[in-house]
């Protein structure tokens, strides 16, 4: 299996300073598809959207029915499916991250935009990857997973 920067494609619909590069963006990913314990055995890609707020609150109140914004959502794709209908690199999902939300939590948290942005689209690959955080035990692991690849990346 691989992933690449190739396979990792990026609408920024929302405008974003230049320090969260498509680089950044693609380092966090490879990262933390390298460090989970889920691997596939055919390339994989994934779709990260950055929106703004009117378009983040149309889908969280879609998909999860809450009439705001939220600052990452991720929808699983069916990668094996896709893989066995003959599609090169099949999606393993949908990330979208809500650039005014995060910006807002950044500034509560006390983080820069930048390290906050970042840890949202980790979180939201993770899910995509087949993380969670039902339990204690899911959260727990999930966040040792992010919080590992947060400090590879610095």
């Amino acid at each position: 299996m691989t992933i690449s920067a190739s396979h990792i494609e990026i609408q920024s619909l929302h405008s974003v300073p230049k320090s969260i590069s498509i680089e950044l963006i693609e380092n966090a990913i490879l990262l933390a598809y390298q460090q989970s314990n889920r691997a596939y055995d055919f390339n994989i890609s994934v779709n990260i959207r950055i929106v703004g707020r009117e378009e983040g609150t149309v889908i969280n109140k879609k998909f999860k029915k809450k009439n705001s914004p939220t600052n990452v959502l991720a929808f699983e794709g069916d990668p094996a499916k896709e893989n066995q209908l003959g599609i090169d690199s099949p999606s393993i999902g949908d990330i979208v991250v809500c650039y005014p939300v995060v910006e807002k939590e950044s500034y509560e948290l006390k983080k820069t935009v930048e390290d906050h942005f970042i840890h949202m689209i980790i979180h939201g690959f993770l899910h995509l990857m087949g993380y969670d955080h039902q339990d204690d035990q899911e959260e727990q692991e999930m966040n040792d997973l992010t919080y590992k690849v947060i400090g590879l990346m610095t």
